[in-house]
């Protein structure tokens, strides 16, 4: 005669006979006990991966070869000793991998359909996705250096509109204005530049720029109390937001370079400011 009883992880576990507790066969992967499962060629590496020790995949085949066993079977088919066996088969039972039968005052133990470790997989996978929103959260950006090239007037139209694409009220705008050996070949630049600095201003951008006194007129139109004209060389055609500099060297080629380097952006800024500070 025997009942069922349902498993409670609480449960104490049953002891083996006399017999059966002193009899301890040496853990070996090459030993005989090893060799009498029958998954030796079988890439086992993926049930570790998921949570499964070497233990727990020994004792689970082997159920899965007898069909159902007691305790003291499991050991000789595993070569694992009695009191591995036993919190094995506990945790497998926290797992629910296994089953087990009460007769009498033992326990025989069953393997549940391999299916279930796919629903382990995937509640393990749901919990993960619970968690990793907390972990993006925490994760830091990292800003990647990188350049783009335009060409044209519309090229430049685009990058320029791209360097400030982040933008936040407050932030800063600083620039080294657009020069040319001829700037009068060049008025349609200069027109844009004014467009463009009105938009800055609706989007509440603080502009701050230096120019060779020589081009003061193409300034007409716009507002000059944030701009400096110098009458020494400077660098020019550049243009520096947040982590990105635009240049804007013409004079050869109309191309346009858009470069996000935050370790740039910051020298031209400090250069910028070591001659904005003498005005």
């Amino acid at each position: 005669m025997f009942h069922v009883e349902h498993y409670n992880k609480n449960s104490p576990t049953p002891s083996l006979k006399k017999k059966e507790r002193n009899k301890i066969v040496p853990l070996s992967k090459g030993g005989q006990a090893w060799n009498n499962l029958n998954f030796k060629s079988m890439d086992i590496t993926i049930l570790e991966d998921i949570g499964f020790t070497k233990a727990e995949i020994k004792v689970y085949f082997a159920l899965l070869e007898m069909g159902k066993s007691g305790a003291g079977m499991i050991i000789s088919k595993t070569g694992l000793q009695n009191s591995v066996v036993h919190m094995t088969l506990n945790r497998l039972l926290e797992k629910g991998v296994i089953s087990y039968v009460k007769k009498g005052r033992f326990r025989e133990y069953y393997p549940q359909d391999p299916n279930t470790i796919l629903e382990i997989i995937e509640k393990k996978k749901e919990s993960f996705e619970k968690l990793l929103p907390e972990i993006l959260a925490k994760q830091k950006p990292i800003e990647k250096n990188e350049a783009e090239v335009f060409k044209g007037m519309k090229g430049l139209k685009t990058a320029l509109y791209d360097l400030i694409d982040d933008a936040q009220k407050g932030d800063e705008f600083l620039f080294f204005s657009f020069f040319a050996q001829n700037p009068d070949d060049f008025d349609e630049v200069y027109d844009f530049y004014k467009e463009f600095a009105k938009d800055r201003e609706e989007y509440g951008i603080i502009t701050k720029g230096i120019a060779p006194a020589s081009i003061k007129d193409k300034f007409a139109g716009r507002k000059l109390r944030n701009i400096t004209f110098v009458n020494f060389p400077i660098p020019t055609n550049i243009s520096v937001f947040r982590n990105k500099v635009l240049m804007t060297p013409w004079e050869e080629e109309k191309i346009t370079f858009l470069i996000r380097s935050r370790q740039l952006a910051e020298s031209f800024r400090a250069y910028f400011y070591s001659i904005w500070s003498k005005k």
